[in-house]
């Protein structure tokens, strides 16, 4: 599972990937065996290597008032904290353990969609009936 890729499209497949691969690992009822926990960690930890800088950087480029952007900055932290997490007992707990990870994975992902689009978050329509003077 690879992280966000560096062309658009790379990113914005990269990016349903591993939604689809973070939420399948959360859908989860049964543990999974330890080497599949420990693939996902893999690929969500590499996954949030490349995500943490690029919404640490739209959040900083956004204004200082900017609420998605404080948001993310908040889920930038709860991240960083998770991946600080050291190896729970068992498996159980380091299924619990890779899922807050996952977790992460989902947020960002989300933030890192609100920060890209400022406009709309600022109340123009893709179509421009938000400007001024607009119909």
């Amino acid at each position: 599972m690879s992280g966000v890729g560096t062309e658009p499209d790379g990113a914005a497949l990269a990016s349903v990937t591993v939604r689809a691969a973070a939420a399948w690992f959360l859908d989860q009822r049964t543990l999974p065996r330890h080497g599949t926990v420990r693939a996902f960690e893999d690929g969500f930890r590499r996954t949030l290597g490349e995500l943490i800088p690029r919404v640490e950087q739209l959040a900083a480029a956004s204004p200082a008032d900017d609420v998605p952007a404080k948001v993310a900055r908040d889920a930038l932290v709860e991240a960083r904290r998770r991946l600080g997490q050291v190896e729970a007992a068992g498996l159980r707990g380091e299924v619990e353990r890779v899922r807050r990870i996952a977790k992460s994975v989902l947020a960002l992902c989300g933030h890192h969609d609100v920060l890209v689009r400022p406009r709309a978050r600022a109340g123009v329509s893709p179509s421009g009936a938000g400007r001024e003077g607009a119909p």
